[in-house]
């Protein structure tokens, strides 16, 4: 199950091989079709670009993901094949970099896609010794963009009897900020509280930059179900904003304070050398007065 962007639909899969799209305020269904030609478990992401994904099994027992265009389930926009494991998996969608992370139970590995303009590209793969048994994924505000880090997942490794931390990170040279991996993503203020859903509001997620998000992440206390800051105070950030642009502004005062005393200093120290030279000519001046007047006498 999973839901639309807004909160309008909610898409399904189910053992009688149907995809059905339901109203999430009446719970009427909008649209069915067919799913995937297996019995096995499939599973289905609502895109943000209104498009269905779903992974499962095709009528030859393989894996594969499809896209289907909610407006006509009857046909799939693409079938892309995985592999003919067995185990039955696991999406996991990134709606702000349009990535969709495929974990298969009983599988060593974690495959990446992209979904760009109606179709599923494959782009890399995690792979390990330990085949997982579930893998959960670490909400954004806890990725650690210094290492370009872009996903974390939590694999449960029966084996070991543990679980496993496996940073998913884009290889950069630069150290910098990554402003192409991590551009705005939902923040903790909720769009709708729970009485304006069940009035039939529908609301896209309320969107911040990820550096205020984490920002927020490191000072929050709780959370809570309204339209208050979940723990972000709007106000601390705006004070916090301000402090910061008063630093910036006084430390460039002070680099144009030093500035001016700097150049204040160079020219005092032209003058006393100035100062020195007709010093140490004076001084000639007077001893050749002085050597003259011995002469003379």
């Amino acid at each position: 199950m999973s839901f639309t962007a807004d909160g309008s639909q909610i898409g399904t899969t189910c053992k009688d091989k149907k995809l059905r799209v339901f109203d999430s305020h009446t719970g009427q269904i909008i649209v069915e079709g067919p799913g995937h030609d297996n019995m096995k478990v499939s599973r289905l992401r609502m895109l943000k670009d209104g498009n269905i994904l779903t992974a499962g099994f095709s009528s030859m027992s393989a894996r594969c993901l499809r896209l289907y265009d909610p407006r006509n389930l009857t046909t799939k926009l693409e079938e892309l094949p995985i592999d003919s494991a067995t185990g039955s998996l696991f999406p996991y969608y990134d709606p702000d970099l349009n990535l969709v992370y495929i974990a298969g139970k009983g599988d060593a590995n974690i495959k990446f896609y992209e979904l760009a303009g109606g179709s599923v590209y494959y782009l890399n793969q995690y792979n390990s010794s330990d085949a997982q048994r579930g893998i959960g994924m670490m909400p954004k505000r806890g990725l650690d963009s210094n290492i370009n880090e872009v996903a974390r997942a939590y694999k449960l490794n029966v084996a070991k009897k543990l679980v496993n931390v496996i940073p998913l990170k884009v290889s950069r040279q630069s150290k910098s900020f990554a402003e192409d991996l991590y551009g705005e993503t939902a923040s903790y203020t909720p769009a709708l509280t729970a009485e304006q859903f069940i009035a039939g509001e529908n609301s896209l997620p309320s969107m911040v930059p990820f550096l205020d998000l984490q920002a927020a992440s490191s000072t929050c206390k709780g959370f809570s179900a309204t339209n208050s800051s979940n723990g972000v105070d709007p106000k601390e950030i705006a004070a916090l904003r301000a402090e910061i642009a008063a630093l910036k502004s006084a430390a460039s005062a002070h680099a144009s304070s030093l500035e001016e005393k700097n150049s204040r200093i160079d020219k005092l120290e032209e003058e006393n050398r100035a100062l020195n030279e007709e010093l140490s000519g004076l001084r000639d001046e007077i001893a050749e007065l002085q050597k003259n007047g011995v002469d003379s006498n």
